[in-house]
């Protein structure tokens, strides 16, 4: 199986030498163990540790190579622009890969990074890097007012608040019990000491009754059962019993809150934001366009290709 997320893990990877290079360093590199060590056999033949990394290299080198390069340029550039990637960043794109892919503990995750020749370390680093590139490449995407006045102007659904009510509930377990409610509330008792004294629900008991803020669709989820009747409430007003799971409920409409659009002042951070996601270059120019300006020196001369076809992408 391979992870299903660009390039956290390399296009090579889940392939016969997929991702044999990490952080600049052949995977199992055979100097470290000797250059005659022994990985398999079969029957009364010796497959070493060197033709393995020999022909891991010959197989994926030129691709690899590409990689640590492209890697290399982003953090230097990253560091020259002080642009870093936080853990809580880290952890919270590796959440998103992690519930893409199904990944319910750090046992699962381990084990299918293993099957990519990869650590939990080496992951988290091109989450990093990648991470690093994205703000990079919106880094160089300047935006004007007139812009952000007009996506503002485009987008107003976007940023349309629905009316919210104020709600607060008493539960009793009998209709007779939810009718001495409301009369008390209605004689002037407030709703509040009603809630206290009578309700059976704890949790709102405790707050006078308050159960919260919602919307129509947020309260059709969490409390269907008095949705219709709290959002035909003029404000201030309490209804008449209402039968629900497990008993009654008596509700008021403490407040409303008009749906609205949020003032431009209040969401020009977000369209900034949103719109250098939509114009910022994809990470393969991104990395074509620092390679040109770059101190790169390919010394192995079989890799010559490997800076053009960084500086020369075929694809985005």
């Amino acid at each position: 199986m391979e992870l299903k997320k660009e390039r956290w893990i390399s296009g090579i990877v889940g392939a016969a030498a997929g991702a044999l290079i990490v952080g600049g360093v052949w995977f199992g590199t055979y100097a470290a163990h000797g250059g005659g060590s022994v990985v398999a056999m079969v029957g009364k033949t010796a497959i070493t540790r060197q033709e393995l990394a020999q022909q891991s290299e010959a197989y994926a080198g030129s691709a690899m190579l590409e990689e640590l390069i492209a890697n290399a340029l982003i953090e230097q550039t990253a560091a020259k622009q002080h642009i870093t990637a936080t853990n809580a960043e880290i952890n919270q794109q590796l959440t998103a890969i992690e519930m893409q892919n199904g990944i319910t503990s750090d046992a699962q995750l381990n084990s299918l990074l293993a099957q990519n020749h990869m650590t939990k370390a080496q992951f988290l680093s091109q989450i990093r890097d990648n991470i690093l590139a994205t703000k990079l490449a919106e880094a160089q995407v300047q935006v004007t007012d007139k812009q952000i006045a007009s996506y503002y102007k485009q987008n107003q659904s976007m940023f349309t608040v629905p009316e919210t009510r104020k709600i607060a509930v008493i539960e009793v377990k009998t209709q007779a019990d939810a009718e001495k409610a409301l009369a008390a509330v209605q004689s002037g008792t407030p709703f509040a000491s009603v809630a206290k004294s009578m309700s059976t629900d704890a949790a709102t008991r405790a707050k006078g009754g308050l159960l919260g803020t919602f919307s129509l669709d947020e309260l059709k989820a969490d409390q269907p059962s008095i949705a219709s009747t709290a959002f035909a409430l003029k404000a201030g007003a309490v209804s008449g019993p209402v039968k629900v799971q497990g008993g009654y409920e008596i509700v008021q409409c403490q407040a409303i809150t008009p749906q609205h659009v949020e003032p431009l002042s209040a969401v020009r951070s977000q369209i900034i934001q949103a719109i250098k996601q939509q114009n910022a270059e994809s990470e393969t120019k991104l990395v074509a366009q620092l390679a040109k300006s770059a101190d790169i020196r390919i010394l192995d001369p079989s890799y010559e290709a490997v800076l053009t076809a960084i500086k020369n992408p075929t694809s985005t």
